[in-house]
């Protein structure tokens, strides 16, 4: 009695699931076809050894003994980028000065309201990505420090790390700097859009 009600007992359940999750191959089929259908007019793109190897690629992780840091290099980029930036921005000279009376600061249009606060945003990231890498490269020089067992080595890595730990304190209130100025702009914009009618 005992091994009959075992024997159903497994027997059953599976019995059940065959009945409940079967298709047959035909179902598949149609299914397949449905989706190959689907796909049909759509563009894939192929991605081949040879498109891989064209595709720029940064370490993840530095080792000690490159050069130039992937750090200095955003650095570097973000400089020329504000460089660029400011080269590209129109001197004041030529718009006409707006005439406003004595004691009144001229009210930001809308546009030039949301220009400035874009700039202020991209500062904003671009000091948060700064903390990003230097917090990778901190911790990479950490992994790399404890993984050396040559005294000599780990004392360029010691002060490696003091250097990065250094320029990581600077971009963290860089970056501080940057979100409260951020913070006051909009304030300061929104105090100042208020009409004169609502004050009184």
């Amino acid at each position: 009695m005992g091994k009959k009600k075992l024997l159903i007992s497994l027997f059953i359940p599976l019995l059940l699931a065959s009945f409940l999750q079967s298709q047959s191959l035909s179902e598949l089929a149609k299914k397949e076809k449905e989706r190959r259908a689907a796909l049909k007019g759509k563009k894939t793109v192929v991605i081949t050894d040879a498109s891989l190897a064209k595709v720029k690629r940064r370490p993840a992780v530095e080792s000690a003994e490159q050069g130039q840091t992937v750090e200095e290099a955003a650095a570097q980029e973000g400089q020329a980028d504000v460089k660029a930036q400011q080269g590209e921005t129109p001197p004041a000279a030529e718009k006409p000065a707006e005439q406003t009376p004595p004691g009144e600061t001229p009210a930001m249009s809308e546009k030039e309201f949301q220009a400035k606060q874009a700039e202020f945003v991209e500062v904003c990231e671009q000091k948060q990505e700064m903390i990003d890498l230097l917090t990778l490269k901190l911790n990479s020089l950490y992994q790399e420090f404890y993984g050396l067992d040559n005294m000599k080595s780990r004392e360029i890595i010691q002060l490696q790390i003091s250097d990065t730990y250094d320029k990581l304190l600077k971009a963290e209130t860089d970056a501080k700097k940057a979100n409260k100025d951020l913070e006051d702009f909009v304030a300061n914009t929104k105090r100042e859009s208020v009409p004169d009618i609502w004050i009184r």
